[in-house]
């Protein structure tokens, strides 16, 4: 039966006035202070929220972009402001230690009611083989007294560098045609010795990822976890080692905008990178999962359908069929997916994404549905995603441990 779930609410941390007097209960201060994340996965404040505590850490995972702060002040007549320890925008992804340190006035956010303030990370290459910090201090003053009051969020974002690591260097794939791909393949803990098979899932990245953008290939890595994330799991629980492939498109994984769905030479040779694993390495083949986000979730759907028999699972977010604004894609081989990944498909997306807009997503629903495929999915509403855009839905979707889960319980 086809599953359909609706976030209704923002998994926020939300934390109200406590009590606490030893300030003078008239002068300025926050009674509340709500943290949120695009991940909604449950970030909370450290301590916990307290009007007479002025100093908080918030650790965010690694792909997070910007923190929306939401504070509550005592009294309408108290102006609240935020200010940054540095310039977030100033960076490049290529080029290391990039960030500008000076101090920023941080934005009302545009969403959620204008009533938060967005905190934003540094997306620059340097800044994720760090723990990165930003610092956020709110003023919460009263103008007809002159008092005020500082709070300050210390944002710690994960440092992946170390599971990263367990990728392994570059390495260079050519296929059948003569195509050349770079990508990293994780393999988990004891593998060399183990007498196991393994599940293998491959992921497919987006266009932000693409050699040809300049992205060096670790980016792939770095800046989304659809591939560390299933690495992560295999470090913390032996019942979900999984050997992981993240391969790197020189272009894009389908060729062009072709309605009957056709792989790339990117696409083909990230395919045939995948059969060489499987061919060469400890490998559960009833267990091989692909994935993929925005053009990467396209470039699984279109490999799953052309090599449908080779999958247990297919899990995209921010995914089209045919193209993200004009649709299409009935010439896909539906019939193929029937066969073979009926019931094993999971469809992420945000009802406000600028990119992949709502069309494409109800045009991919359209699709499965008209040919009795059933599927799972998950439509995130307007309002849900600020950072960087509501495109950025896949930070929920691989932080959602129970699609992983669902992901893991599958095999042919």
């Amino acid at each position: 039966m086809k599953k359909r779930f609706a976030l209704g609410l923002l998994a926020a941390t939300s934390l109200g006035a406590c009590g606490g007097g030893g300030d003078d209960g008239d002068a300025p201060r926050l009674t509340g202070l709500q943290v949120t994340t695009s991940a909604h996965n449950g970030e909370k404040l450290e301590p916990a929220f307290d009007p007479d505590v002025r100093n908080y850490t918030l650790r965010v995972q690694s792909d997070i972009y910007g923190v929306l702060l939401q504070p509550t002040a005592n009294a309408a007549a108290t102006q609240t402001t935020v200010t940054a320890a540095t310039t977030a925008g100033a960076y490049s992804t290529t080029v290391a230690n990039t960030d500008v340190a000076a101090p920023e006035a941080v934005p009302l956010a545009q969403t959620l009611g204008n009533t938060g303030y967005m905190v934003k990370l540094s997306q620059s290459y340097a800044a994720f083989d760090v723990e990165y910090v930003q610092t956020a201090t709110i003023n919460v003053a009263d103008p007809a007294t002159g008092e005020a009051a500082n709070y300050t969020v210390r944002i710690v974002r994960d440092n992946d560098a170390a599971l990263r690591a367990k990728f392994g260097a570059e390495q260079t794939f050519t296929s059948a045609d003569g195509t050349a791909i770079k990508y990293h393949i994780y393999f988990p803990p004891n593998y060399a010795t183990s007498t196991k098979t393994y599940p293998v899932v491959l992921a497919l990245h987006g266009v932000g990822q693409r050699a040809a953008g300049g992205q060096p290939s670790d980016m792939v890595l770095k800046r989304t976890r659809q591939a560390t994330v299933w690495a992560a799991d295999s470090e913390a629980n032996p019942a979900k080692e999984a050997i992981v492939i993240a391969p790197q498109a020189n272009t894009a994984w389908v060729a062009g905008a072709d309605p009957a769905g056709a792989l790339s030479s990117d696409g083909q040779a990230a395919y045939e990178l995948l059969q060489s694993v499987l061919a060469t390495q400890k490998v559960d083949a009833g267990r091989v999962y692909l994935t993929g986000l925005s053009m990467g979730g396209n470039g699984a759907l279109v490999m799953a359908e052309s090599y449908p028999q080779t999958f247990a699972a297919l899990f995209v977010n921010a995914a089209w069929a045919g193209s993200p604004t004009t649709g299409g894609g009935d010439a896909y081989n539906w019939a193929g997916l029937k066969q073979y990944l009926d019931g094993r498909i999971r469809v992420v997306a945000a009802e406000d994404d600028p990119d992949v807009r709502q069309p494409a997503y109800l045009n991919l629903i359209r699709l499965l549905d008209a040919n009795g495929i059933r599927y799972q999915t998950r439509l995130y509403p307007t309002g849900t995603f600020f950072s960087p855009t509501a495109h950025f839905v896949w930070i929920a979707g691989y932080a959602d441990q129970s699609a992983r889960d669902w992901v893991f319980s599958l095999r042919r």
